[in-house]
């Protein structure tokens, strides 16, 4: 889905892969060794919070977007050139602002939403949702009330 919404490479992680510093090197060599101007982390799990600051060239912007409320320890090595590391509170989002542009990127057909819903569940299959989110199987998984 990555590569269907706009992504021009992916890297599939190993699980085993310690705050995906391989995937970094992989990320690297995408790069020509510089590092991605930006990288995201979205899994809102404490061993990767740092991971996206081993992915981004010097003065690269990392972001921690899962919103990870854990005690979490992190080399400052991968501070080292500048490096910036952010956490923006729902992204930065300027509701009064912000909705009406994804709301009209909707309506044009530029945002494609509907297709993230890989799956709906009536509520009484909440714990097959939280199985299914638990273990990846759906990109977007939406409770029908």
């Amino acid at each position: 889905m990555a590569l269907e919404y706009g992504a021009t490479h992916t890297i599939i992680a190993d699980q085993q892969d310690q705050c995906l510093l391989h995937a970094a090197k992989e990320v690297k060599k995408l790069t020509a060794d510089r590092g991605a101007d930006y990288a995201f982390e979205c899994t809102a799990k404490p061993a990767l919070v740092a991971a996206p600051l081993a992915m981004v060239r010097n003065a690269g912007i990392a972001v921690q977007v899962s919103g990870c409320e854990s005690e979490v320890t992190i080399d400052m090595n991968l501070f080292e050139w500048d490096k910036m590391y952010i956490n923006p509170l729902y992204g930065k989002c300027r509701p009064e602002i912000d909705m009406k542009i994804l709301q009209d990127l909707y309506y044009k057909g530029d945002l494609i939403l509907d297709k993230m819903v890989t799956r709906t569940y009536q509520l009484e299959d909440l714990a097959q949702a939280f199985d299914d989110m638990h273990h990846g199987r759906n990109a977007k998984g939406v409770i029908i009330l």
